[in-house]
């Protein structure tokens, strides 16, 4: 056997060695993690937070839940959903619709809250606008960051309402919402979201109906 087919040959052992290095370890990562893949690429806050308050369950302060991403999971220690700051804020001539909420990270690194869409519907349910967020917000480990979402209300389908609720407020609230959080999308169904308040005004300055 020539000297030039030898080294052919223990470069090609090296080679091999060289990939069994590298896929075995994976190979052995995935069989561990094979019952649960997303353990791979996300630490166990950010999965937590993925799968907390199986959908139905409720937040006694804001009124929201979070539906499943996954079969099983523990809630996102010191977690809370966003909650309410003040009143939402109406323009009636405009139909602006602004609406601010607290939102604390429980992580020990900074969090993004990038994304949030949501419907805007009365008491009873029927939608009036939506709302989002401008811009991504990013909130340092364990802060409270106030967001504000905002949007525009149907003026037509509020002027209505008015008329039956100018002895009170229009309680309102935020449906189907969907945030960005780290990087992870979190489906919220619910969240209660104050009332627009002094209707009375409101319907002198829209010119009421």
């Amino acid at each position: 056997m020539s000297w030039r087919k030898v080294t052919d040959r223990v470069k090609f052992a090296l080679t091999i060695l060289s990939v069994l290095i590298i896929i075995v370890p994976l190979l052995v990562e995935v069989y561990v993690y094979k019952d649960n893949l997303e353990g791979l690429v996300l630490p166990p806050q950010i999965q937590n937070l993925m799968n907390s308050n199986h959908g139905g369950s409720s937040n006694g302060n804001s009124g929201a839940s979070i539906g499943q991403q996954s079969p099983t999971s523990s809630p996102l220690p010191n977690f809370q959903l966003p909650q309410s700051v003040g009143q939402p804020q109406y323009d009636a001539t405009t139909g602006g619709f602004s609406y601010p909420f607290n939102f604390t990270n429980p992580l020990s690194t900074e969090l993004s809250f990038s994304q949030l869409t949501a419907q805007v519907v009365t008491q009873d349910g029927t939608p009036i606008g939506n709302v989002s967020i401008p811009r991504t917000i990013n909130i340092a480990p364990g802060a409270n960051s106030i967001i504000t979402a905002v949007g525009n209300l149907n003026t037509d389908e509020v002027n209505q309402l008015i008329t039956q609720y100018q002895s009170g407020n229009l309680n309102i609230a935020l449906n189907n919402v969907n945030a960005v959080v780290g990087g992870i999308t979190v489906h919220i169904d619910h969240i209660d979201a104050g009332s627009i308040s002094n209707l009375q005004n409101l319907a002198g300055n829209s010119g009421g109906t």
